[in-house]
């Protein structure tokens, strides 16, 4: 019988297919991993037992190698690295004091060499695109307003592509999210940034997010639903005297008073 476990968590595994995921519909809900609602399929059959993540979009991690969509047949003592934990795969009831429950991804850094300025990528995600709001702001015109997100998962660090105007690793279009390696080269609208786990020497560090660079104080923020041109100019106007409604009705009498008398005299 196989089993698999998270920290002190354990499930037995029987013939068929076991859905683990945080959601309500999962055969296995572990809401403590921050998974998705469905995240990676087991499927048993006799002593074999294959996993597989549940749609492209998932990362899903065996012994360091990321999963395709295709089924992977587990081993005895095989780790699996998905959201923010680590589960044990065993033979037999596996031991609580040997699970470890989240994983550590530790520090990496997104270096842009043409700035010289390397972002650390302290947070569990980091966005990039030109739109203000992004932690890494994007000025390349052809740079998507939400282009990409770096999260910390699987014990490291996953690229995953939002923008419509696509996404490059290593030379490579990105059709799926792809587990980061040291020294891997991220294509975004003729920009290039560079992943590494080290902090670099040679370039000014920054937390992105927490501090605004001067790329991103110079982007225009997006204008709301609501919000015209016009109104925008009128808000900046500074305020005029303001007539009382009984001004604008004495106004309004002393016009028709001059009409109707210029009425009179012309007859």
């Amino acid at each position: 019988m196989s089993w698999i476990a998270l920290g002190a968590l354990t499930r037995e595994l029987r013939d068929g297919e076991v859905i683990v995921g945080s959601g309500a519909d999962a055969d296995w809900r572990v809401p403590t991993a921050d998974l998705m609602p469905r995240h990676f399929a087991l499927t048993v059959h006799g002593l074999n037992v294959s996993i597989r993540p549940c749609t492209p979009d998932i990362v899903v991690v065996v012994n360091g190698k990321q999963l395709s969509g295709a089924y992977h047949l587990l081993n005895d003592g095989d780790a699996i690295a998905a959201g923010q934990g680590l589960f044990v795969f065993g033979d037999d009831e596996p031991h609580i004091a040997d699970q470890l429950a989240n994983p550590a991804s530790g520090d990496a850094y997104l270096i842009d060499d043409q700035r010289g300025v390397a972002h650390h990528l302290v947070n569990r995600s980091t966005t990039l695109g030109r739109d203000a709001s992004n932690a890494i702001v994007l000025r390349a015109p052809r740079a998507s307003r939400f282009h990409a997100e770096i999260r910390r998962e699987a014990g490291g660090f996953a690229l995953h592509t939002m923008g419509s105007a696509g996404t490059t690793l290593n030379g490579e279009p990105m059709r799926g999210p792809r587990l980061l390696h040291d020294g891997d080269r991220i294509e975004i609208a003729y920009g290039t940034f560079r992943f590494e786990t080290n902090a670099p020497a040679d370039v000014a560090v920054e937390t992105p997010g927490l501090e605004l660079n001067d790329e991103a104080a110079a982007l225009p923020t997006s204008v709301g639903p609501r919000t015209t041109l016009e109104s925008s100019i009128r808000a900046a106007r500074p305020p005029g005297p303001v007539l009382s409604w009984k001004a604008v009705v004495l106004i309004a009498a002393l016009v028709v008073v001059a009409v109707l008398a210029r009425f009179l005299v012309t007859r």
